[in-house]
């Protein structure tokens, strides 16, 4: 079995304001990484300025592009957004969104002469309300027959809607999706898939939805990236119970101590991370609290985090 790579969404654990975020970024820029979850804002958003990319991201480290940040913003405006949308106009709104991701992966390659962005992760947004598999279907069709500079293209599982649940996501469901990216018969490393552990935690309600959603995606062969990211049953200081806020681990270390409510813990992250079978990449995704913690707080929490995840990689798991 090789040993994953990690990955750091800094995007969601950095500060707001630009000064300490530039800071932030460059404290992680000395961890032991693979590479960034690298956030795809809104048009005109200061980090997909290539010369800020130059500056604050080391020049060795993958990234794995998410189109979450600006699918969120344009579904507040238009719930009907999404690659999935049976709405035309914001099908084809979300697919030029993804196109603005391939095109930063070729000026960063061309910037730097080899790969910069290693996947791009996609979305069933908006789910089954205003959307439909078929329509997905034609997106992934479309983005396929284009040139991504290498990236691979996977599909992010996100909590699918259940009846008498208030979703935080509510796209289309799991099984959907692996069936879905089957049938184009392609291999994982050119369309895989992403399990995040708060979101699946969010759909069932329970620690045991992120396990079974792990082990069925990689059984399928599809397993690309394993983030793990927290969710709770309570209300936090993330918000309101069942909340996509990324809260942290719970765990002994200090920096954890904020986090303690928090449904993912080290029995969980061993659980998960055997089920996760020989995934090339692992994926640490939190949100700190209070808001206004210092960028020492923040990185932290990522370091406890990675030590977290190489203790549980050896750790013996309940049967």
């Amino acid at each position: 079995m090789t040993t994953p790579d990690l990955y750091v969404s800094a995007y969601i654990t950095a500060p707001t304001e630009p000064a300490a975020e530039d800071q932030f970024f460059d404290a992680v820029a000395h961890l032991d990484l693979a590479g960034l979850e690298f956030a795809l804002q809104p048009e005109g958003h200061r980090t997909l300025d290539h010369a800020w990319i130059d500056a604050h991201v080391p020049a060795a480290r993958d990234l794995v592009v998410s189109l979450v940040p600006t699918m969120t913003a344009r579904r507040a405006e238009v719930p009907a957004y999404g690659l999935a949308s049976t709405d035309p106009e914001q099908r084809a709104r979300a697919l030029d969104d993804v196109a603005r991701a391939r095109d930063l992966a070729h000026v960063l390659a061309d910037r730097h002469g080899v790969r910069r962005v290693s996947a791009v992760e996609v979305h069933s947004a908006p789910g089954p309300l205003l959307g439909s598999r078929d329509a997905f279907e034609r997106s992934l069709d479309e983005i396929l027959g284009w040139d991504l500079a290498g990236a691979e293209l996977l599909v992010e599982h996100c909590d699918a809607l259940v009846p008498g649940q208030a979703p935080a996501k509510g796209f289309l469901g799991l099984d959907e999706e692996v069936a879905l990216v089957q049938s184009f018969g392609l291999a994982p490393d050119l369309l895989g898939m992403v399990v995040n552990w708060g979101r699946s935690a969010i759909e069932g309600r329970d620690t045991a939805t992120p396990v079974a959603h792990t082990r069925a995606v990689a059984d399928a062969g599809l397993l690309r990236l394993l983030v793990l990211s927290g969710a709770t049953d309570a209300d936090t200081a993330w918000g309101a119970a069942w909340g996509d806020m990324h809260i942290p681990p719970r765990g002994d270390h200090p920096a954890l101590v904020a986090s303690s409510a928090s449904l993912l813990g080290p029995p969980e992250v061993a659980a998960t991370l055997a089920a996760a079978g020989d995934v090339p990449r692992i994926g640490l995704k939190w949100g700190v609290r209070p808001h206004d913690a210092d960028v020492a707080t923040r990185l932290a929490v990522v370091t406890a985090t990675i030590d977290q995840v190489a203790a549980a990689r050896t750790a013996p798991v309940a049967r």
